[in-house]
């Protein structure tokens, strides 16, 4: 096939120094042998089942050949992808309220029981959060480079495999978990909490709760193995019907006088709905969608581990320094007294529900991105981050303002006692401000997940937290005098410092390095395996709308 020129596109496009920017990807290490298999042509592989596909739908053109036979990358445009990132955030968002619904209602089902079962409940939450949610979930976003990437190279087995090596790895964390939980939570609260009887309950509450906890696993990896395949709308079918029923299940299991268990039924409902979630969403990627991508298990997926635990470890870094910086904040706005720690409540429960906005939007840029880096298209992936930016513009513009005109009505939802109304009402224009800097912050992150590069944004959420925004927060809160004020001062500083410090890495990103990374990663899973094209006869589309292309598979 001698040496084509990958990333040469049409010549009235570009210019020569364009092209030679483009080309640059191709040096020495190209010829780099993985079973006979060279850089070049495992690429060429990957496009040339897209060659005899006319299909032209939501702006992409079909994969075109140069006259010596070199297959070209996808192209694409800034306005379609910018369509396409907002046309597909519109489910996750869906889906990012629907699963937050599901602890608000244990919260609110306990609440009208007491406030020492709210209290515990409360308490409970937040040690599920940092010690087993936030874990799942930091560990399980590494497939959101690992299965975009995958699906962009047509590497389907590698899809599945990520996920059952990532899936293994919840399991090899749920031992400790479950210890935990079980025997080691009542010494912890004990140690923090004067209340005994509270942490007695807070303890009952995680002792049933853990059970729960595998079928969370589950549906977090299920998420991310569909939505690489472009599957967003999956999780909301299923938690459009999952949120409703948990609801209806903690009103029977809680306050019903035939059946209900009381206090227990509250984690009880969050142990049924967890896994009722996880089996359905498992029967829709096997007989709906995703089918394509399972695999066996094999000993394949006791190896390459090192991999997905570099790119799970500063995704979990991420998750914990923001969520128990939050948490450390609520402890602190309770010494400024019991109208302040409420209207905490109710900025922190307002910008974590806004919150869902930014973040789906981070997972269809993340996923978009990744999928352009596994299909080799450059130029495409770098348009597609400048439509993220666009987008995390606007949106930050949008729920500033929002929350901004809305503040007291919303702080209304949450309490009628005016003195928190108005406090919160205040300290919700700093909020407000806060929006701009968390969307493009979330963004920024969603872009570094996509091109494998999520490290960053772990390292400076960490500095941020805890070398800025608390020690500013306490300066001014404390120091100062500002109390609640104070303490969202801190961390809207912190948070326009991570904005600025990720965009600026996402604009000077090194495609060429990023995109050869991703293809010697799926030579070496392919390494012995046949990369001979598809065949362009006898063939079925099965067309994707966020896909970068058109996969083709021989029938």
């Amino acid at each position: 096939m001698g040496s084509p020129v990958l990333w040469r596109k049409r010549s009235d496009s570009l210019s020569s120094s364009s092209e030679h920017e483009s080309t640059s990807f191709l040096n020495s290490d190209t010829t780099r042998d993985y079973g006979s298999v060279t850089q070049d042509s495992y690429i060429q592989s990957r496009r040339a089942s897209l060659l005899s596909s006319k299909l032209n739908a939501h702006g992409f053109t079909p994969i075109k050949a140069d006259d010596d036979g070199t297959l070209r990358e996808v192209e694409t445009t800034i306005k379609t992808e910018t369509e396409l990132l907002i046309k597909t955030s519109i489910p996750l968002i869906a889906t990012f309220l629907l699963q937050y619904s599901l602890t608000v209602a244990s919260v609110f089902s306990v609440g009208s029981l007491g406030s020492q079962e709210l209290a515990a409940v409360s308490l409970s939450n937040l040690l599920a959060n940092i010690s087993s949610y936030g874990i799942i979930q930091g560990i399980a976003s590494s497939l959101s480079t690992l299965c975009p990437q995958a699906f962009g190279r047509k590497d389907y087995e590698a899809v599945g495999l990520n996920a059952l090596r990532c899936y293994l790895m919840l399991w090899v964390m749920f031992v400790p978990i479950f210890i935990f939980w079980y025997w080691g939570s009542y010494p912890l609260l004990r140690a923090i909490v004067p209340d005994e009887e509270l942490c007695k309950l807070a303890t009952h509450y995680l002792r049933i709760l853990i059970y729960g906890v595998p079928g969370f696993m589950t549906f977090e990896v299920l998420k991310q193995f569909l939505q690489a395949q472009g599957a967003f709308q999956a999780s909301t079918f299923v938690l459009v019907i999952c949120a409703p029923f948990n609801l209806l299940l903690n009103f029977v299991l809680v306050h019903n006088s035939h059946i209900g268990l009381g206090f227990i039924g509250a984690p009880t409902a969050v142990v049924v709905t967890n896994w009722l979630m996880a089996l359905m969403l498992l029967y829709y990627a096997y007989f709906i969608q995703g089918r394509q991508c399972f695999c066996r298990l094999s000993t394949k997926v006791f190896t390459n581990w090192k991999r997905a635990i570099t790119l799970a470890a500063p995704s979990v870094l991420m998750i914990e320094a923001e969520w128990l910086a939050f948490e450390i904040l609520s402890v602190a706005s309770s010494r400024f007294g019991t109208a302040s720690l409420a209207a905490q409540s109710v900025v922190s429960t307002t910008c974590v529900t806004i919150y869902q906005i930014p973040f789906a939007i981070s997972v269809a840029a993340s996923t978009r991105v990744a999928w352009f880096i596994g299909s080799a298209s450059k130029d495409a992936a770098k348009k597609v981050t400048k439509a993220a930016f666009l987008i995390a513009a606007i949106f930050g513009v949008f729920n500033a303002s929002i929350l901004a005109t809305f503040r007291y009505s919303i702080a209304s939802l949450f309490s009628q006692d005016r003195k928190v109304i108005q406090l919160a009402g205040r300290v919700l224009i700093i909020g407000a401000i806060y929006q701009v800097n968390d969307v493009i912050s979330c963004v920024t992150a969603g872009i570094l997940r996509g091109q494998g590069r999520q490290y960053i944004g772990g390292w400076l959420n960490l500095f941020s937290y805890y070398c800025v925004a608390l020690p500013v927060a306490f300066l001014l809160a404390f120091k100062f005098r500002l109390e609640l004020f104070g303490l969202w001062i801190g961390m809207v500083i912190a948070l326009f410092f991570v904005s600025v410090c990720q965009s600026y890495f996402v604009i000077i990103s090194d495609w060429d390095s990023i995109i050869k990374l991703s293809i010697e990663d799926g030579m070496a899973h392919n390494s012995g395996n046949s990369l001979k094209p598809a065949k362009s006869t006898s063939s079925f589309v099965d067309y994707n709308m966020l896909s970068p292309a058109i996969s083709v598979t021989s029938g």
